[in-house]
């Protein structure tokens, strides 16, 4: 298993995923050079505003994305996609591949959209769930295809009007340098059998006992870094 994550996410948080999975290959990512219009900085190196996770074996990047990446990818036997356009320094060209999957739903920002991610998932008649939140992918922590933590209320109410269950948490509480605060689906990742990958201690967070009780109802094992706050580092690619 490999997991590719922010290039700059601490130190102390990765050395703490490294003890507790020692078999895992972590690789650091630094966002594609392209032009002068780079994203702004602090998600400048988030995976989710380069790659869209289409279904477990697929993945649309942005087209600048660096061949390392995808050859990586590609010997974890991922279908890659090429995207259509590179994210740009200001929203909403940051959030092209932005979007989230539950079952057959995906809930975006379809004006956000970069165009070929609209075009696979009509492909597949998926049902696309219009919200006003732009940054869908990093507001959401899926635990499953019927139940979602948010801090996003539209996204909530969106969610719950297609019959999945949601933990709607404050804003807030969540590390992420050079904002005010970060969202809880960058802080985290989804290994395979779908066991949850904090980037930090959730049990830091005030509303704890809710989201650990929501996850105990899904029956939805995790592992995270003891004593550290929660960490946005736009996702984990697992």
């Amino acid at each position: 298993m490999i997991i590719i994550h922010d290039k700059r996410l601490p130190a102390e948080y990765v050395r703490g995923l490294k003890a507790k999975l020692p078999n895992v290959s972590f690789v650091p990512f630094s966002p594609p050079v392209y032009s002068d219009r780079k994203v702004y900085e602090s998600i400048l190196c988030h995976t989710d505003i380069y790659f869209f996770e289409l279904d477990e074996k697929t993945i649309i990047h942005a087209p600048s994305v660096g061949e390392k990446y995808l050859r990586i990818l590609r010997e974890m036997n991922m279908t890659l996609i090429k995207g259509n356009m590179d994210p740009k320094e200001a929203y909403p060209d940051t959030a092209l591949y932005n979007a989230i999957r539950a079952g057959n739903t995906v809930f975006c920002k379809t004006r956000c959209i970069d165009a070929v991610v609209l075009e696979e998932i009509k492909k597949k008649k998926l049902d696309i769930i219009e919200v006003s939140q732009g940054y869908a992918r990093c507001s959401v922590l899926k635990v499953n295809d019927k139940a979602l933590i948010t801090s996003d209320k539209g996204i909530a109410a969106a969610a719950r009007g297609t019959g999945i269950e949601v933990l709607l948490l404050p804003a807030g509480q969540i590390q992420l340098p050079g904002e005010k605060y970060g969202f809880i689906g960058g802080a985290y990742g989804k290994t395979p059998s779908g066991k949850l990958i904090f980037l930090g201690d959730f049990k830091l967070h005030p509303q704890a006992e809710k989201i650990e009780d929501f996850l105990f109802k899904h029956s939805v094992l995790y592992i995270g870094v003891e004593g550290l706050p929660l960490y946005d580092a736009g996702g984990l690619i697992i």
